[in-house]
C-alpha cells in the first residue's frame, strides 16, 4: 500500500498518551514505525519467523494418500489407532476422528470421539471403537483412496478424501506479507495445521500522527490445512500495551469462501484476499474512534457483575468463561466503569482460553463495541433484573 493510500487516525482521544513515556522491561514508549509499545513489540513475530516456524514443523509431517483397503481401525495398547497395511500406526486426534466418522459413515460423527474421551476410557472402549470402525471401512469401494495428515510424532490430524485441496499455509503467509508489507504477527496461535493471529497494521500504511489513542489496527487472520476454519481476514483493533484484540465483525467487507475440494486457482484467490484487505483496512479508522467513544456508555447504578452476567447470558458463555470475564475486569478494568471497560475484561478473558473461543471473545468484544446509546440502556436494564439465583446460573461458584 502505497503513501497517498496511507489512513489517518484522527480519534479526538489523548487517553493513550501515558504509553509515549511508559516504561517497560525493553525499553519506553512505542517501537519505532509503530503504534505497540515496546514490551509488546518484543513478543511479535515477522511474516518470515511465522513461515519458518511452519516450515519446520511441515517437515515433520506426511500425507499419506491410500486405498480404504490398506487402512484399518486396532486398539493397541488400551488405545484406538489407525493402522496402515505397511505397519504404521497413528492416534487420530479428535478432529481427524470425526473425519473419519463422517466419511466413512459411522452412525453418529461424534460416537467415536465421545467414546474415546470418557471419564474412564480403556482397552474394551478401544477395542468397541475399533469393531465399529472397521465394520463401516468394509461397506466402502475398497478401491477408494483416503488422505491421512500424519506426523512423526505418530498422530494423525485428518483423514479427508483424495479430491481435498488444502490452501497451504505457506502459500497463504506470504499472499499477507505481500499486500500487508511491514505487518508483524501478535498473538500467533498458529501451528503446522491451522492459522491463528493477529498482523499489526505498521505505521507506514496507518499514520497515527499526534493521536494519542492507545488503540491500533491489525487484521485477524486465518486458515486450516486440514479444515478446521476456512481463509480469513477480518478487521481488528488492538491496545497499545497489551495483547488483547476486538475483532470487528459486524464490518468485516465480503467473506471468502473456498471449498477445499478439487483445483483451487490460487491466482483468483490472491487476487480476492488483496482486494478484500484493501476494503478491510479502511474500516480501522472510524472502529478506533467508535470503540473510545464507549468510554461514554457508562455503567451508572448497575454493577458490572450484573451486566457481565448479562452479557455472558446472551451470547451462552460456559460458567467458566464467564467467570474468568468476571475476574479479568475485577483484576485489570474495575476503575473503568464503563462498556469500554467491560470489552477489554471481555478481550482479556479470551486470551485464557483455546484458539477458537479467543477469536469468538473477540467478536464478542467487536459486536458489544457498535452498540450505541439505546442498545447500551438496554444491556443495563436487562443486568438490572439479575439477582443471586442469576449469577449461579452463569458463574462458577468461586465468583
Amino acid at each position: 500500500m502505497s503513501d497517498y493510500n496511507k489512513l489517518t487516525i484522527e480519534s479526538g482521544s489523548d487517553a493513550g498518551s501515558f504509553v509515549r513515556t511508559l516504561q517497560g522491561n525493553t525499553g519506553t514508549g512505542f517501537a519505532e514505525g509503530t503504534h505497540v509499545h515496546k514490551d509488546w513489540w518484543a513478543k511479535t513475530k515477522t511474516f518470515e519467523q511465522v513461515k519458518q516456524d511452519t516450515q519446520t514443523a511441515i517437515d515433520n509431517r506426511e500425507d499419506v494418500l491410500t486405498e480404504i483397503k490398506n487402512i484399518f481401525c486396532t486398539n493397541e495398547g488400551g488405545d484406538f489407532y489407525f493402522k496402515l497395511a505397511d505397519g504404521r500406526k497413528f492416534r487420530p486426534t479428535d478432529h481427524a476422528l470425526e473425519q473419519f466418522s463422517t466419511r466413512v459413515g459411522v452412525t453418529s460423527s461424534s460416537f467415536l470421539r465421545e467414546m474415546r474421551n470418557i471419564e474412564d476410557f480403556d482397552g474394551n472402549d478401544s477395542n468397541t471403537m475399533a469393531i465399529v470402525g472397521n465394520n463401516a471401512m468394509r461397506r466402502i469401494d475398497q478401491d477408494k483412496k483416503f488422505r491421512l495428515r500424519t506426523y512423526t510424532d505418530g498422530t494423525c490430524r485428518a483423514f479427508v478424501t483424495e479430491q481435498y485441496a488444502p490452501i497451504d499455509n505457506r502459500w497463504y503467509l506470504d499472499v499477507l506479507a505481500e499486500f500487508i508489507p511491514g505487518g508483524r504477527f501478535s498473538h500467533w496461535r498458529g501451528d503446522e495445521d491451522t492459522i491463528y493471529g493477529n498482523v499489526l497494521i505498521p505505521d507506514t500504511i496507518m499514520d497515527y500522527g499526534a493521536d494519542d489513542s492507545d488503540y491500533g489496527g491489525m487484521i485477524s487472520v486465518g486458515n486450516c490445512e486440514i479444515g478446521t476454519r476456512r481463509i480469513t481476514q477480518t478487521p481488528s483493533l488492538f491496545r497499545a500495551i497489551c495483547m488483547n484484540g476486538c475483532i470487528w465483525g459486524q464490518t468485516a467487507g465480503e467473506k471468502i469462501r473456498r471449498v477445499h475440494r478439487g483445483n483451487i486457482d490460487l491466482a483468483a484467490l490472491k487476487l480476492e484476499i488483496a482486494k478484500n484487505i484493501q476494503d478491510q483496512i479502511p474500516l480501522l479508522a472510524p472502529s478506533i474512534k467508535k470503540f473510545l467513544e464507549t468510554r461514554s456508555l457508562e455503567l451508572g447504578k448497575t454493577s458490572a457483575k450484573s451486566v457481565i452476567a448479562s452479557v455472558s447470558s446472551d451470547y451462552k458463555l460456559s460458567k467458566k468463561e464467564a467467570t474468568e470475564f468476571l475476574e479479568q475486569f475485577k483484576t485489570y478494568e474495575s476503575e473503568q466503569d464503563t462498556l469500554f471497560g467491560i470489552i477489554n475484561g471481555l478481550t482479556r478473558a479470551g486470551q485464557m482460553f483455546e484458539n477458537k473461543e479467543w477469536v469468538r471473545f473477540d467478536e464478542i468484544a467487536g459486536s458489544l463495541a457498535q452498540m450505541d446509546s439505546s442498545q447500551w440502556n438496554s444491556v443495563l436494564r436487562r443486568a438490572d433484573t439479575f439477582n443471586q439465583k442469576d449469577y449461579d446460573k452463569v458463574f462458577a461458584l468461586t465468583a
